[in-house]
């Protein structure tokens, strides 16, 4: 896997060609409805999944598939990973094939993922039975690994409706040393709308499996859940359904399923929806049909996740999580039930987002990145005149007691922070009023100022930055534009400058050596090995598989000091991922380089 784009633990990704999240439609070899060598052409589709179980239990497609191959057999170039035969178990009963068996199996054909034969945990089963079965699962593992070859190998986890038992299997399979995890045993979960126990799954799987390793989750093939999936870590997604629903006489949309019957006119846009009339559908054939509504269906889930991809990309997934959430009553309960984990999940969120907050219900206060908001304003002491006033605050700074905070939806705030993010760019659904009391003491611009950068620093870096990097003959340079600060130089040095678009600072080499000066390892370090110092030395970018060690509190987005095992300053950047991350992906960028100590750049943040 290798990181492109990111919002928390939503990502985007390459991975064997394979842009994730991605959808693999499931391939039935004894019943295509759709051609993978046409879905491929028509709707883009790069990965499929289908069943060795199913093939190699039928003499003439498993004679046909040793001999020719599997993507040749199927006509498809793309991805192809292949399921074992748990599924079927499930559904009924005990399968006729072994684990090493199928494996075997699955590598001779020429599956790209193969999947071992877990045994599928269902949602009544007690904690001892579930237990048996994860380490009936983990066991089967370790005979897998010995049969297959140079295919990447799947490892489901289980652990049925106990989050303790997704952790305990995540933990074993992690340590197995998978290429893929998918997340089992959540089919009869979606197919109940227990889509709170799903998120549970998820995030307790999340958790203890190795975050540069793609995660599917198994029988996830409704549109309607994939972006509280998403944004919980989750990549691939297989769907039987866009096929299994047309059969069913049954339609897909974003927020649900309608019967066709129930129809009149298309509640939802697609292009198969443009081309034939509702009531031409309903008097097509029945092989007809089911074809039509198949494409409709596929249609439908592949653009969803073509949506999701551009709210990853913009950084908006969790506005849209909150809109889609209001569809049914239990994905807004999955949702209160994502927000629970919080803290967890605010270790992947960047400091600051391409596009603003908006609010968009009450849970909106209890995004990751509002919680953060609350921790870091502890560092500042409380008291003051408590006074109410329109944005930019500082437009009234002659009507402002010198000591206030403001009252915000996010609470009260320090007249310094104006500009952080989210604070500034939000946008709530109500006007903001002014209420300042009379006879105060004012506070000077020059006064000001230095108490906003200070601030700024003690809020971003920790307590003590804004004192450690703002210390001696200070000249403030401002935009001729805005009247707003944009660089700051110290003795003669350009210390940081101050981003317009989140309030936040960059920090220049100069200043990466005073806050390396002030605060001991391993606070804002990123430890690189010897291979990497010297290229870092000159500026250049640091990638995750030099990374020896991290700082555990740095966040996607933070300024990063990068330094080498003696704790030499090396250079200054911004980090793309946080440390479990960083120490996990062998592959991509970890913090973007701004100056390296041997060659620092020259030159301010201008307007």
């Amino acid at each position: 896997m290798e990181l492109k784009d990111r919002d928390g633990l939503a990502r985007i990704c390459k991975f064997r060609g394979v842009e994730t999240p991605a959808l693999m439609p499931v391939i039935n070899p004894n019943l295509i409805v759709l051609s993978p060598r046409e879905m491929r052409e028509k709707f883009g589709v790069a990965a499929i999944i289908t069943n060795s179980y199913i093939i190699w239990k039928n003499k003439e497609l498993r004679e046909k598939a040793l001999k020719e191959g599997l993507h040749k057999m199927l006509d498809f170039d793309g991805l192809i990973m292949t399921d074992s035969g748990t599924f079927q178990s499930y559904v009924y009963g005990d399968v006729e094939v072994r684990n090493r068996e199928i494996v075997k199996f699955q590598r001779e054909i020429g599956s790209d993922i193969g999947t071992i034969l877990d045994v599928f945990t269902e949602p009544d089963f007690s904690e001892e039975e579930v237990k048996n079965a994860i380490e009936e699962t983990a066991r089967r593992g370790e005979e897998a690994k010995k049969y297959c070859g140079n295919m990447l190998l799947a490892g489901p986890v289980q652990g049925s409706i106990y989050p303790h038992l997704r952790e305990y299997a995540a933990k074993k399979m992690s340590g197995i040393g998978f290429d893929y995890y998918p997340i089992g045993g959540v089919v009869p979960l979606l197919e109940n709308y227990r889509y709170a126990e799903v998120v549970e799954a998820i995030i307790h799987a999340k958790m203890h499996l190795n975050p540069s390793k793609p995660v599917h989750l198994f029988g996830g093939g409704h549109p309607m859940f994939f972006p509280f999936a998403v944004i919980l870590g989750v990549d691939f997604f297989d769907s039987a359904a866009y096929v299994k629903y047309a059969r069913d006489e049954r339609l897909l949309f974003p927020y649900g399923t309608r019967r066709l019957e129930e129809l009149k006119y298309p509640p939802y846009y697609s292009p198969i929806l443009e081309r034939y009339s509702i009531e031409e559908i309903k008097e097509m054939s029945k092989e007809e049909k089911i074809r039509v509504l198949a494409e409709h269906n596929l249609y439908i889930s592949l653009e969803e996740i073509i949506r999701i991809k551009q709210a990853i990309y913009e950084e908006s997934l969790w506005e849209y999580v909150e809109t889609r959430a209001r569809e049914h009553p239990q994905l807004l309960k999955a949702y209160y039930k994502i927000l629970e984990y919080g803290k967890w999940l605010e270790k992947f969120e960047s400091i600051s987002k391409k596009s603003g907050f908006f609010y968009t219900g009450k849970e909106s206060l209890r995004r990751p990145i509002v919680l953060r908001l609350k921790k870091r304003l502890r560092r500042f002491q409380r008291g003051g005149i408590i006074i109410s006033v329109p944005r930019p605050w500082s437009n009234y700074l002659e009507r402002i007691p010198r000591n206030a905070r403001v009252r915000t939806p996010f609470g009260l705030i320090p007249l310094e922070l104006e500009d952080i993010y989210p604070v500034q760019q939000s946008e709530f659904p109500w006007e903001e009023r002014m209420d300042i009391p009379e006879n105060f003491e004012e506070i000077s611009q020059k006064e000001f100022d230095l108490r906003k950068i200070r601030a700024i620093a003690d809020y971003q870096f920790g307590k003590g930055a804004g004192h450690a990097l703002f210390s001696g003959n200070l000249r403030l340079i401002k935009s001729k534009n805005t009247g707003k600060i944009r660089n700051v130089v110290v003795d003669g040095e350009h210390v940081a400058s101050l981003r317009a678009e989140d309030g936040f600072f960059t920090l220049r080499i100069h200043g990466a050596v005073r806050l390396h000066r002030y605060f001991k390892f391993p606070k804002f370090r990123v430890v690189v090995n010897e291979d990497s110092a010297e290229f870092n030395r000159q500026g250049r970018n640091v990638f995750a598989k030099f990374i020896i060690d991290m700082d555990e509190n740095l966040r996607p987005g933070d300024e990063a000091i990068i330094v080498d095992s003696r704790d030499n300053i090396l250079a200054v950047g911004r980090t793309l991922m946080n440390r479990v991350e960083a120490l996990s992906f062998e592959k991509g960028m970890c913090v973007k380089v701004r100056e390296g100590i041997d060659k620092p750049k020259s030159g301010l943040l201008k307007d």
